[in-house]
């Protein structure tokens, strides 16, 4: 192949998107994680804070905390998958111990 045929190709397979779109699109992806999980923090600690003060909150905090977790145990179990970091494997894996455990007690109380 000469050269000319490498780059028609190569723009050919590359077409749908180039490598700046999807750099765009793994930031946005990003940023948009980093929200969820800085909101969902947020109301956590807003909820207990009312909870504590008042006596009552509007609302559980627990929801929003098992969100955070199961979000943070897939964001580290994925970046294992791809990186091999023991690292993320742990995390991963401490982050899965609320959801599983109010798995457990929701299913023992009989749903």
């Amino acid at each position: 192949m000469d050269k000319n045929e490498i780059l028609e190709k190569s723009r050919r397979e590359n077409q749908p998107e180039d490598e700046r779109d999807r750099q765009l699109e793994q930031k946005a992806c990003t940023a948009g994680y980093h929200a969820v999980v800085g909101v969902n923090c947020f109301l956590c600690l807003l909820l207990m804070l009312q909870e504590t003060i008042t006596g009552e909150a509007f609302i559980t905090w627990w929801p929003f905390a098992l969100a955070m977790f199961i979000s943070k145990s897939a964001h580290d179990l994925t970046l294992y998958r791809y990186h091999r970091r023991k690292y993320n494997l742990i995390t991963g894996l401490i982050c899965l111990i609320p959801p599983v455990l109010t798995i457990f007690v929701i299913v023992q109380k009989g749903l």
